[in-house]
């Protein structure tokens, strides 16, 4: 079912456009940076679970309709640039002061993790650079005269989800380390970093409207 000979090259390509910056990675590393270890990790998983709808539009080829009609496209970009930019207000009006009451505090240790893995998984469900990718890296490593291409291009999605998890993953838990020790010599820390995060969603927002 699978082409060998295309699936090495296939890993080799997942693994580089992983390991290479970009908006994901750029998101992750600030959940990870702003809310901790589990957080960055939870943000990885976001990052994959959304990868994983993308690969389910492209297996049942509605990934060709954001092709096709422009204005499918452009309905999912802004959708995406209004939650960056939601994500962006709520990091600027973040409560971090430390005078806030227990019942505060325990919401704020206990939402991160899912809000992370929303956070990450919505931004990249509404990016659709993504599914427009996807459409064309995914058929170049399949080979038709073997039969059932969208049994093909369900393996190697989810091989590219796993190696995605699998460098993210680690990425987000260094992040979350690095952030936690920035906090433990920084009084200022939450209120920086909140206001940090919000800058890099604003950014974020511009990229996606501008491209």
């Amino acid at each position: 079912m699978i082409d060998w000979n295309l699936f090495w090259p296939f890993m080799l390509a997942a693994v580089v456009l992983v390991i290479m910056p970009g908006p994901d990675m750029i998101l992750i590393v600030t959940l990870g940076t702003r809310h901790g270890k589990a957080a960055g990790v939870a943000a990885a998983a976001g990052v994959a679970a959304g990868l994983a709808v993308h690969i389910v539009i492209t297996v049942l080829g509605l990934s060709a309709l954001v092709h096709k009609f422009p204005a499918v496209y452009q309905g999912l970009k802004w959708l995406g640039v209004i939650y960056l930019v939601y994500l962006a207000i709520s990091s600027f009006r973040a409560d971090t002061t430390p005078a806030a009451d227990e019942v505060s505090a325990t919401k704020v240790l206990s939402k991160p993790v899912l809000a992370s893995f929303r956070s990450a998984a919505i931004t990249n469900i509404l990016n659709p650079k993504v599914i427009l990718f996807n459409l064309a890296f995914l058929p170049q490593f399949t080979n038709p005269g073997l039969g059932h291409v969208p049994h093909q291009l369900a393996i190697l999605g989810l091989v590219l989800v796993i190696v995605d998890f699998a460098i993210d993953g680690p990425i987000g838990y260094l992040s979350g380390m690095f952030g936690s020790r920035i906090a433990e010599t920084s009084n200022n820390y939450s209120r920086r970093i909140n206001n940090v995060a919000g800058a890099i969603f604003l950014c974020l927002a511009g990229w996606l409207a501008t491209t």
